[in-house]
């Protein structure tokens, strides 16, 4: 559902732009539209720091330097699907078609520095610059590669369906799947092995994951289907305090990630079509915080005061508190 609503919302994307769509939200939010790139989707979006934070989803690579958002290259194998940073200098992206590949930035130029048998390779998460994990998609099936600053190798391969993964340090990496039932879990690697460490307990469906420490780690998705339904609908939260998962908060809208810079400031994204939300946990309560004409797709944080989400209608939205 969540990979077909960003395909639906890609096809649509020169039609709305060329209508004149308004991406909105209201005026007391302290989320700013900051600008349209290209007339595709942005899939994903990821910052170093504050002044080095990368979106992809079209096929060029956009780069933001703290001033305003321009276009880094468009001259690449693949168009990338994902993007990760851990440092000004060290980027990574993936994609393919037909074949994984990964991207590899040195703080100059991207090249091509790995490739796999896999469809393709749909998600990477760079925790430092020698702890990188990327996923390869297959029909049935999920491989993850793991890059220890000069080679990657396989590390796990199961049949799952992976939907994204966090990277906080060597031994605190999670991601959120489904298995071949369709029970959608969080499968964990504590530095030694991959384990599946838990299952939704009501059919929930989880799409995205993000931690601000061990203890704070939070997991998002869709609510299940209605009774009789085939389609997952709303949005639900799932947070983990180091010891056990609990259902958080609920939504109207499906969410597609979550970003958390510390346990107080964390933000949850997602929604179908021209509806494009922002949750907003300030460490006791979610509230939505903004509000746009198109689904986001991805949300990164660089510290408290410095965010940003990407659409599907090629919008970047930036957080900017001190200008509400």
């Amino acid at each position: 559902m969540y990979r077909h609503s960003r395909a639906i919302a890609a096809l649509l994307v020169p039609l709305l732009l060329s209508a004149g769509l308004a991406l909105s939200c209201g005026p007391s939010s302290p989320w700013r539209f900051q600008t349209v790139e290209g007339e595709s989707s942005l899939l994903a979006v990821s910052a170093a720091d504050p002044s080095h934070v990368w979106a992809v989803g079209g096929g060029p690579v956009y780069f933001f330097d703290g001033v305003s958002w321009g276009l880094q290259t468009d001259d690449l194998e693949i168009e990338p699907l994902d993007v990760s940073a851990a440092a000004p200098d060290r980027a990574w992206a993936c994609g393919g078609d037909g074949a994984g590949v990964v991207l590899a930035f040195d703080g100059t130029t991207w090249v091509k520095q790995f490739q796999t048998a896999d469809e393709t390779i749909n998600i990477i998460s760079a925790a430092d610059g020698s702890h990188v994990w990327a996923v390869g998609t297959n029909e049935t099936s999920a491989s993850i590669y793991f890059f220890d600053g000069a080679a990657w190798t396989l590390q796990y391969q199961a049949e799952v369906h992976l939907q994204d993964m966090h990277a906080m340090d060597p031994t605190h990496v999670w991601a959120v799947g489904e298995d071949r039932s369709g029970r959608s879990g969080i499968y964990f690697f504590d530095g030694a092995a991959w384990n599946r460490t838990w299952e939704t307990p009501g059919g929930e469906l989880l799409i995205g994951v993000g931690a601000a420490d061990p203890s704070h780690v939070w997991a998002v998705g869709s609510s299940p289907p209605e009774s009789g339904g085939a389609e997952h609908s709303g949005g639900t939260v799932y947070a983990f305090d180091g010891k056990a998962w609990s259902l958080q908060y609920q939504t109207m809208e499906e969410l597609h990630r979550v970003s958390a810079a510390d346990a107080e400031h964390v933000w949850a994204t997602g929604g179908i079509g021209r509806v494009g939300p922002i949750y907003f946990f300030d460490g006791e309560f979610w509230s939505k915080q903004f509000e746009c004409s198109e689904a986001l797709f991805d949300i990164c944080s660089a510290g408290p005061w410095s965010a940003w989400a990407v659409g599907g209608l090629g919008g970047i939205y930036t957080y900017e508190p001190g200008e509400i």
